[in-house]
């Protein structure tokens, strides 16, 4: 078997923490939640599409530009237990439905959100 076919079913088999990660603004305790597939790998986008000033949250990105990256917080907000089993059409709707729980649940107690 060559090596890039060995190393195509490696990753296949490799299993990925899935759940909801969360940008904090410090400075004005607003959040931004995202869900992910990858947790351990979530931030790497995000941050990235900040650093360059193209992040698709217009608001996350004025404040990120106007506060400066040490007032931001990245961590994994909830992680999400899935099945083996499960597709990856049903992973994304679990991801959504959690996602909008968190979201009701945080402005109910006055929490703000982008």
């Amino acid at each position: 078997m060559n090596k890039k076919k060995e190393n195509k079913n490696a990753y296949k088999q490799m299993k990925f923490r899935a759940g909801i990660f969360q940008i904090k603004n410090l400075k004005k305790n607003k959040l931004f939640l995202k869900t992910s597939t990858d947790l351990d790998r979530a931030f790497n986008s995000d941050q990235f599409q900040l650093k360059l000033g193209s992040h698709k949250n217009i608001e996350l990105q004025n404040d990120w530009n106007t506060l400066g990256s040490d007032n931001f917080e990245f961590s994994i907000y909830e992680e999400l237990k899935i099945e083996e089993t499960a597709t990856e059409l049903e992973k994304q709707t679990d991801l959504k439905e959690l996602l909008k729980l968190h979201q009701i649940d945080l402005l109910k107690k006055g929490i703000k959100l982008y």
